[in-house]
């Protein structure tokens, strides 16, 4: 799309676990809400941005990157504000923390440092919407809801080593686990095990080596998981049953009550039988919850709250 001259933008960046997604967006007057022309504004692909996997340092500089590079098309003078939903950004000191630094580097002066979780809420659904929420499913897991009280939990998202059930972090682990006890034949996994081996070199002679002395990026499998269900395999269709089966469990504190939850994230954009797995159970164990697909993906919820907050 073109970009009209001497006008005002905001950045919009969307960063999970894999990738950042970057959105230059006009501010009209009245302001344009999403989609100002549906499909036709550029997002821009960018390495993904965790503060947790990588640390205060490489986090601003890879913030700092994006920022450069994007505002280098409308001219800086022509930031009016930038808006980051960043995951692992969970506490507000390092938030606030790494919005200064930004804005310092850059000197721009509204930047909005926030949790992912909050600005694929701000997409999904509206401020005074309640009973309303997220889950997310991609390399991680939460739930990120607004209750009846106007009040934000979140369930999950504890990272890969104490939480992110039925994640695609999980569901690679799983296969892992289903692999070696296939290796000590106490289970058949053969589908797994040569795709394994096919794919990444992997077998039982060095299977250790590459996940505890090469760190093997296990989140690589799950992609593979989901071909192989859909091919038949009953091991990996057992693994993605037991994956929806746990995400479901981010709904336990919810109880009874009557939610709208959005399934987003990779694995339930991407991944059909998943979100059919998901869909499935949720109708049997928690059929006051409603499951729906979101209209708008989470850049959109980081272009409202920055346009919101330049008034």
């Amino acid at each position: 799309m073109k970009y009209p001259e001497n006008a005002g933008y905001v950045i919009a960046i969307d960063s999970g676990a894999t990738k950042s997604e970057v959105l230059l967006y006009p501010v009209g007057d009245p302001p344009l809400i999403p989609p100002f022309v549906r499909g036709g504004a550029k997002i821009y692909k960018y390495p993904f941005i965790n503060l947790n996997l990588l640390g205060y340092d490489e986090s601003l500089k890879r913030l700092k990157k994006i920022v450069k590079d994007v505002s280098g098309v409308a001219g800086k003078k022509n930031i009016a504000a930038i808006a980051a939903g960043i995951s692992g950004a969970r506490y507000e000191k390092d938030r606030k923390r790494l919005a200064a630094a930004l804005g310092k580097a850059t000197g721009i002066k509204k930047v909005f440092i926030l949790p992912d979780t909050e600005i694929a809420l701000e997409a999904a659904f509206a401020k005074n919407v309640k009973n309303c929420g997220i889950l997310i499913a991609g390399t991680g897991s939460i739930l990120y809801y607004r209750a009846g009280d106007g009040k934000i939990n979140r369930i999950g998202g504890w990272g890969r080593h104490i939480g992110d059930e039925g994640s695609g972090h999980w569901i690679a682990r799983e296969a892992l686990y289903k692999v070696t006890k296939h290796y000590d034949k106490r289970l058949h996994a053969e589908k797994l095990a040569v795709v394994m081996k096919k794919e990444f070199g992997i077998d039982e002679a060095n299977i250790i080596k590459h996940v505890y002395h090469f760190n093997f990026e296990i989140s690589k499998l799950t992609r593979h998981i989901f071909r192989c269900a859909e091919n038949g395999d009953k091991v990996s269709k057992g693994i993605i049953k037991e994956a929806a089966e746990n995400l479901l469990t981010h709904f336990i504190p919810l109880k009874k009550q009557k939610y709208t939850i959005a399934m987003m994230g990779s694995l339930l954009a991407e991944e059909k039988l998943l979100a059919n797995e998901l869909k499935k159970a949720a109708k049997k164990l928690f059929p006051n919850i409603k499951l729906v697909q979101p209209e708008f993906a989470p850049v959109w919820g980081a272009v409202k709250y920055a346009i919101s907050n330049i008034k």
